[in-house]
């Protein structure tokens, strides 16, 4: 293994000086495989490296024995033989810092305060990414927002898909979600929103304005398109099912804190109108009553149209349930929260996928 300060020395002297031409080299587009390991163990990795535009390299990292944690990466940046990037939208997020050496690359796997070393070698061509990006123009206040469609590569011509209303505080974890769907056949598109003033009804048309265009692109089952909200601007959000005909196929919460049977109204409309809901709730996110919050959540939407509330044992806000030490005293990696991408996506698939 290279020394991590001698991997340091390295990174640093990465630029070109002298009086010598550079070399060009391609970039290191392709498949890539070797383990991390951390207290006594290992876990295989998988990283896929393309090129998406001339000299504009992309990547997919993925856990072949914990599949609900793959994800595109953001921040990626290379400078020959450099390459960096992070796992986007995660409060615990994996960051990759490495050297080229051919058809090795060799560098610090970082997950938080773990730092562990890795050699991952190329073997042969990079996976297609699941799905592809289609940029989207929607309707705005009289102007044109610029979306993103996350559109499955597969062979169905209208795919079920998911609106993602995120402010700013939730556009992290939508991306994460959107990212997620995708890879499971959804066509995904997260949705800007801003802070929503109690009882702003321009705000609210403004969004169902661009629902109701999401629903009329051909990629688009415009009978199965739902609603994704998550955080405190959950409860204005969700007014916006109330505008729309017809009404959403579903709408999809996470960690919503719901602290009195006031804040619990603007989801009983949404039982009122027979829209299935799925909520979900991370145990250990203590940025809200989360026992409290789910018991007022299940009594407002009920259990009719397939309607249910989750709680997840032991995950944080993003549904992982992070690494920690065995009785062993061997090191277990964080993990997806046990049934949740599953859960998740069964119960969509259950609202009536598209034919």
């Amino acid at each position: 293994m290279l020394p991590v300060v001698a991997l340091g020395l390295l990174l640093g002297g990465c630029s070109s000086g002298g009086g010598g031409q550079a070399t060009t080299l391609p970039l290191p587009t392709g498949h890539y495989e070797g383990p991390i390991s951390y207290q006594g163990t290992d876990l295989r990795v998988a990283l896929d490296l393309r090129e998406a535009a001339p000299g504009q390299l992309e990547a997919d990292m993925s856990f072949p024995e914990l599949p609900g944690l793959s994800f595109a990466a953001t921040n990626l940046r290379y400078k020959e033989p450099q390459l960096m990037f992070e796992q986007p939208g995660q409060t615990s997020k994996v960051a990759i810092n490495a050297i080229r050496e051919g058809d090795f690359l060799r560098g610090i796997f970082t997950l938080d305060s773990i730092k562990t070393e890795f050699v991952w070698v190329r073997r042969g061509q990079a996976a297609a990414r699941a799905y592809q990006e289609k940029a989207f123009p929607a309707p705005t206040n009289g102007s044109a927002q610029q979306l993103t469609l996350l559109i499955p590569v597969d062979t169905i011509t209208r795919h079920p898909a998911v609106a993602l209303l995120a402010d700013e505080a939730s556009a992290a974890a939508a991306a994460a979600r959107a990212d997620l769907l995708a890879r499971q056949g959804f066509l995904a598109v997260v949705v800007p929103t801003a802070k929503v003033p109690e009882g702003d009804s321009t705000s609210i048309r403004s969004v169902a304005a661009t629902f109701q265009a999401l629903r009329k692109h051909p990629a688009i089952d415009s009978t199965q398109v739902g609603l994704w909200l998550r955080g405190p601007g959950a409860a204005e959000l969700v007014l916006v099912t109330g505008l729309l005909e017809p009404a959403a196929s579903f709408v999809i919460l996470e960690n919503v804190a719901v602290s009195s049977a006031d804040e619990a109204k603007p989801f009983q409309q949404v039982s009122r109108q027979k829209i299935p809901v799925l909520a979900l709730y991370a145990a250990a996110d203590t940025s809200l009553n989360v026992q409290d919050s789910a018991r007022r959540l299940r009594t407002a939407v009920g259990t009719r149209q397939g309607s249910a509330v989750r709680t997840f044992a032991q995950a944080n806000a993003d549904f992982i349930v992070p690494g920690r030490l065995g009785s062993d005293g061997k090191w277990i990696w964080p993990q997806p929260a046990v049934g949740f991408t599953d859960g998740l996506t069964l119960w969509l698939r259950q609202r009536g996928p598209a034919q």
